[in-house]
């Protein structure tokens, strides 16, 4: 298997205030100020163990972090690597990009769950090629959070950093997954259509329903507020990426 990072390898086993329809972001940066800031993810397998065909769910999982280096390689610091159990560990060099790898590593692996703990900080050693062997803020956030979200179960993804505000971020994460949990399979269905980037006369089409029938399926989905949510963290996490190269130009 080869990757798309040279010499990779892999080892298995502030505060929101809405005004209007404008989000407005207060932000104080990481106490590490200067430093060079990393988005370090580490994700576990929910109930791996007891996996009847785990030793192929494992090889997928390997497959999958094959694709991820590929898809997201412009952001990858360190790549992905599987490590302990069914952990993965990836270092992002683009804050910003953590939900979408986050997503990427959900969507590929649709058939089991996970849990994510994203941590924002910096790095005490120094950076390798894989995310493995490595310590600093970042990681230490991200296993701080991981455990989190394994105490609490949802919300299945948790921010962690010194950053002020950074619990607004899991509020909205537990917000956009305790809506996606009350989503029935045909909302399900018409949302995945609407993120191809298809218009809702499409999506109606390829459904055998009515344009009416989606607004519908979308609104009662709270489509639109799940959206603006999704809008706000990512907005939240530019902010801190541009912050900390600001600071970084300015040390």
């Amino acid at each position: 298997m080869s990757s798309c990072l040279s010499n990779s390898s892999y080892i298995l086993m502030e505060d929101f205030s809405q005004v209007g329809e404008n989000w407005i972001i207060q932000f104080d940066a990481p106490k590490e100020a200067g430093v060079m800031q990393y988005c370090a993810i580490i994700g576990d397998i929910v109930g791996s163990r007891k996996l009847k065909n785990r030793f192929m769910v494992q090889q997928e999982f390997l497959a999958a972090a094959e694709l991820a280096n590929c898809e997201f390689r412009e952001y990858i610091e360190s790549a992905f690597t599987v490590t302990i159990g069914d952990e993965f560990q990836v270092l992002l060099r683009k804050i910003s990009a953590a939900p979408r790898v986050i997503e990427f590593v959900k969507h590929t692996m649709s058939d089991v769950e996970f849990l994510f703990g994203v941590g924002i900080g910096g790095m005490a050693t120094e950076i390798k090629t894989t995310a493995i062997g490595m310590d600093g803020p970042a990681f230490h956030f991200a296993r701080k959070a991981l455990e989190r979200a394994k105490k609490r179960k949802r919300p299945s993804v948790v921010f962690e950093s010194t950053i002020i505000g950074i619990e607004m971020l899991n509020a909205l994460q537990f917000f956009i997954e305790s809506c996606e949990k009350r989503q029935s399979k045909r909302q399900k269905e018409a949302i995945y259509h609407l993120r191809r980037n298809l218009t809702q006369d499409n999506v109606a089409e390829i459904m055998g329903i009515r344009q009416q029938s989606v607004h519908d399926l979308l609104a009662n989905a709270y489509w639109t507020e799940l959206e603006e949510a999704r809008e706000a963290i990512a907005a939240y996490l530019e902010k801190i990426e541009d912050d900390a190269e600001s600071r970084l130009l300015t040390r």
